[in-house]
C-alpha cells in the first residue's frame, strides 16, 4: 500500500492579499459557455441506480457536495437525473401519498426526472456559445439543470447548472420552472418555484 505523507504548512499572519489570475478575466454572460460546464470526461458524476432510495440519494448528495444525480439502471444506462430541488419540493410526499408509501421507501426512480422529460445541448452548440447563451436557453427550458450531449459518442458529457452559472458571475439568476403536468404546477406554485 503506498504511503501517504502530511504536507508542511505554515501560519498566515503575514499573507493579507488573495491572488489575481494572471491574463485570466473575470466571468460574465460573455465569457465561453464551456466554462461553466461539469465536464464527466475529467470529473465523474454521482451516479445513482433507480431502485436506491431517496433517503440513499439525499445522503449521497449531502456527502460530497453536489445538487444533482445521474440516474443508471442495472446496465448502466443513462435512464435520468434527481435533484436536490426534487428531493425537496412537495412532488416526493405527494409521489409517496399516491403510492401509498412513506417518504423513505420511495425510490430515486419513483421522483426522478426521466430522460424522455429532458433536454440537452451539443457540446458544439456549447463551444460556440456564451454564458449569456445558455442562461437564455435553461430560462426558455425552463430547466435548472441542462446536460450536454457529444452526438459523436452518443453519451452524456456533462451538466450545466443554473446554481453554478450563479456563483460563477455573482448575481442571482432566476428560472421560472414549467410545468409539463398538473402535478408539476402543483409543485411549481407551492414548493418547487424556487429561484436561483
Amino acid at each position: 500500500m503506498k504511503q501517504y505523507h502530511e504536507l508542511k504548512t505554515i501560519g498566515l499572519e503575514d499573507y493579507t492579499r488573495l491572488s489575481e489570475g494572471s491574463g485570466h478575466s473575470k466571468t460574465s454572460l460573455d465569457s465561453p459557455a464551456q466554462e461553466v460546464m461539469t465536464d464527466f470526461r475529467r470529473v465523474p458524476p454521482l451516479t445513482m441506480s433507480l431502485t436506491e432510495s431517496v433517503s440513499d440519494a439525499t445522503r449521497a448528495m449531502r456527502k460530497v457536495h453536489v445538487r444533482s444525480v445521474i440516474v443508471t439502471d442495472s446496465s448502466g444506462d443513462f435512464r435520468g437525473i434527481l435533484t436536490v430541488m426534487d428531493l425537496e419540493s412537495r412532488k416526493v410526499l405527494s409521489q409517496a401519498t399516491s403510492l401509498g408509501l412513506k417518504r423513505d421507501d420511495l425510490s430515486i426512480k419513483d421522483v426522478m426526472i426521466s430522460r424522455e422529460k429532458l433536454r440537452g445541448v451539443t457540446l458544439s452548440a456549447l463551444q460556440q456559445g456564451t454564458i449569456g447563451d445558455l442562461l437564455k436557453t435553461l430560462r426558455h427550458e425552463g430547466s435548472m439543470h441542462m446536460l450536454v450531449v457529444d452526438p459523436e459518442s452518443h453519451a452524456i458529457c456533462g451538466i450545466i447548472s443554473a446554481s453554478e452559472i450563479a456563483r460563477r458571475l455573482q448575481i442571482p439568476v432566476e428560472i421560472n420552472l414549467q410545468a409539463s403536468s398538473f402535478r408539476d404546477l402543483v409543485d411549481a406554485l407551492f414548493g418547487r418555484g424556487e429561484t436561483v
